[in-house]
């Protein structure tokens, strides 16, 4: 019913956006080619609205680091792994054409333990399953680059073997932001 619920507001929000573009019409403006959310390459995840006449397309080449440091209600996806599959739909087909994009994301703070595997997570939050790993092994899937924090990880009481086995462990998240960004990756926080 959330969904369902969350997927109308997205909708009745594209038509509000878009209907101002649609009037406009101006020089450099276009025209929206469809208000109707799409998902490139994440389904059912990150919906996105094509605007192939938008200023500021995706450029192929780009590389994000994403610092994701929040947490949430244990029984729920994680809004900001949402966000990331937002990321990747956008690069994958919401401008004029498609653009390759390098996206690493690392999990500290009270986003950590999220990337539990099903009995650590079970065990850690008192539920049936970890709802945020479905969407993490899409993103793996689609080249995304998944690290934990591995001083969060043990301040928490967990441990290495304790994570998913389709992410990696970094010493801390100051190596890896500090790694990754000296390899050019542009920083985007997700914190609360």
């Amino acid at each position: 019913m959330k969904r369902a619920a969350l997927l109308v507001f997205t909708v009745a929000l594209s038509f509000i956006i878009a209907e101002p573009l649609l009037a406009q019409g101006g020089t450099g403006q276009g025209k929206v080619a469809k208000a109707t959310p799409a998902y490139p390459s994440i389904q059912g995840h990150g919906s996105v609205v094509r605007l192939p006449q938008a200023a500021h397309q995706p450029r192929s080449g780009t590389k994000l680091l994403v610092d994701v440091t929040r947490g949430g209600d244990p029984g729920k996806l994680n809004g900001a792994i949402e966000k990331v599959a937002k990321y990747v739909n956008i690069y994958a087909g919401a401008g004029a054409e498609p653009a390759d994009v390098k996206i690493a994301v690392v999990f500290h703070g009270d986003a950590t333990l999220a990337v539990l595997n099903p009995d650590a997570y079970a065990d850690a939050f008192d539920v049936k399953s970890n709802p945020n790993l479905d969407l993490l092994h899409q993103l793996h899937e689609s080249g995304v680059e998944l690290y934990v924090c591995g001083q969060s990880l043990i301040s928490k009481g967990s441990a290495p073997d304790d994570v998913a086995a389709f992410i990696d462990t970094a010493v801390s998240a100051l190596t890896a932001v500090v790694n990754l960004q000296s390899d050019g990756y542009a920083y985007l926080p997700l914190g609360n």
